[in-house]
């Protein structure tokens, strides 16, 4: 049979999830229970050469709204698959007299998503996954809409056929390609949210000799922030992307997909950090323990294909000390684990947080504005910071230049034998342009918030969850944002954010139906209830 080869187990979760507590959330854990298919049960018989499932899905989406899970209980399949290459192709049946739709997870990734099977057809289903783990465990389910598992229905899917390739190891690239897996402070940004870059988009002027290069976007349209640039003889491919952490790049198929495209002789650079540390938001969210075990991950599948993988520790945030102004490390506790795990797995990391805090301590605190997303309002009038902003995170052009050449200059200082061939193709001795100093535009009214910007707008199932900020208003007690959809008439609170809490996140946390064209505002409170004026209304389609 076509699951001889197949261990066939139970996945399910039958307990509640445990829920937030010191400030994580902790989700359902699955449990597998080992069962053999001569055995019917309540998720699956075999009939003649065919495999009945019952499978249940459903999506719980915690309090805050921005833990996000997809569940599905029934047969799963387990095969030794080694961190290999492979191509899936299975074989479903709808007998009933209406369509279904068939989804596949390989390895909590999704690969398969609703495809529909007309009524009393067979389809015939094929994807790729590069397994970054020793085993595969494959789920075929009729995905549902429930969301929580008392509403979730039992679904039956007929399986006829799996059958699993080894592909053959790909060959060298003409040119390699150095490819960037990170976060919002690596990622390309289209011109409506200039002067905010990553240094991941102007990193080719070190391989380019300081010189523009096309920036053209990868044919691969998994997401838009995708961008290629061409150097002399290196491709530099930056897969960046806002708001992901070590944990979600690889849950969310986007390393998959990486390595899908990298090639024997190809470097792939990540700097993980900023959002593993933002418990608020579960999805994300990977304690400073669990670190390694993340990094463990991209470290071995790079090694197994002949990819030269490099450890990037975060940049630093715009963090000054009360005291003597001085800047310290932001995520120390991020840091370190890589560096330990970079010196355990044998590969090289350059320490960019250390270099980003000794920077900025050489240049000071006023200068650090040219560094980080500063600027005044009008200054960008055509832009998503029209408005002016004031970002201790995310990088202006200068900044990320700056911090790209530190990237370089570490490649070009480091004994590292793995850097030999990148060495020959990196020039650090070009000027890099200073912008104009930093100079706020005073407020029309001391209680109106400045700088209000959205940034990382992202829409899944059904939701849409994005980021705001803007400036700290003096005296406020906590600020309210409302926001008005399409079909209102006014706008409505859509939440309060205390001055703390405003004072001690760089950005924060949204969200909002997806599916409608939605306008935002923020306004700060005073002690009596009394609201300030508003901040000028950014409209969006979510």
């Amino acid at each position: 049979m076509f699951y001889d080869d197949l261990i066939p187990v139970v996945k399910t979760f039958p307990n509640e999830p445990e829920g937030w507590s010191n400030g994580v959330y902790h989700e359902r854990k699955p449990v597998y229970t080992p069962v053999k298919l001569s055995d019917p049960s309540e998720w699956f018989k075999v009939n003649g050469a065919e495999l009945k499932l019952t499978t249940r899905s459903w999506t719980e989406t915690e309090s805050t709204g921005f833990g996000v899970y997809n569940y599905v209980e029934g047969l799963c399949f387990k095969k030794a698959t080694g961190l290999k290459d492979g191509s899936w192709t299975f074989t479903v049946s709808n007998s009933g007299s209406a369509p279904i739709k068939v989804s596949a997870y390989a390895n909590d990734i999704l690969k398969i998503n609703a495809t529909e099977v007309p009524a009393g057809e067979n389809a015939t289903l094929n994807f790729t996954l590069c397994s970054v783990e020793d085993e595969t465990i494959l789920s075929f389910f009729v995905p549902d809409a429930a969301k929580t598992k008392e509403e979730a229905g039992l679904q039956e899917l007929t399986v006829i056929d799996v059958s699993y390739e080894e592909l053959p190891q790909k060959a060298p690239k003409a040119k390699p390609t150095i490819y960037l897996a990170s976060d919002s402070t690596v990622q390309s940004y289209e011109k409506f949210y200039y002067p905010q870059t990553g240094w991941g988009q102007v990193l080719y002027r070190f391989f380019n000799a300081g010189k523009t290069t096309e920036e053209i976007q990868s044919p691969d349209l998994f997401y838009p922030q995708n961008h290629i640039y061409e150097t002399p003889l290196f491709n530099i491919e930056n897969r960046s992307i806002g708001a992901r952490s070590a944990r979600s790049f690889i849950n969310e198929g986007k390393w998959d997909r990486l390595l899908a495209l990298a090639a024997p002789g190809d470097y792939c650079f990540i700097q993980w950090g900023h959002n593993d540390a933002t418990a608020v938001r579960p999805n994300r969210y990977v304690a400073p323990s669990d670190f390694p075990y993340w990094l463990k991950k991209y470290i071995r599948s790079c090694k197994a294909r002949g990819i030269q993988i490099v450890l990037v520790t975060p940049i630093a945030r715009r963090n000054c000390d009360a005291h003597d102004g001085s800047f310290v490390a932001s995520f120390g506790n991020y840091a370190e684990p890589m560096i330990q795990t970079g010196k355990e797995e044998n590969v090289p990391v350059i320490d960019l947080c250390s270099l980003s805090v000794d920077y900025l301590n050489s240049i000071g605190s006023e200068e650090s504005k040219l560094i980080y997303l500063f600027a005044a309002p009008g200054a960008y009038p055509e832009g998503a910071y029209a408005d002016g902003v004031s970002d201790n995170t995310h990088l202006q052009e200068y900044g990320a230049t700056q911090y790209a050449r530190l990237v370089a200059q570490a490649i070009l200082d480091s004994d590292r034998p793995e850097f030999a061939k990148l060495k020959p193709a990196i020039d650090t001795s070009f000027e890099i342009e200073k912008p104009k100093p930093f100079t706020p535009a005073t407020p029309p009214d001391s209680t109106t918030p400045t700088g209000f910007a959205m940034q990382e707008l992202h829409v899944e199932n059904g939701t849409a969850s994005f980021l705001l900020i803007w400036n700290d208003v003096e005296g406020a007690v906590k600020y309210n944002v409302y926001r008005k959809g399409s079909v209102d008439f006014q706008f409505f609170p859509l939440r309060s954010v205390t001055a703390e809490e405003k004072r001690t996140a760089a950005v924060l946390p949204f969200s909002l139906p997806a599916a409608d064209v939605y306008q935002v505002y923020v306004a700060a409170e005073f002690e009596g209830k009394r609201e300030g004026n508003r901040s000028r209304i950014i409209e969006f389609r979510a």
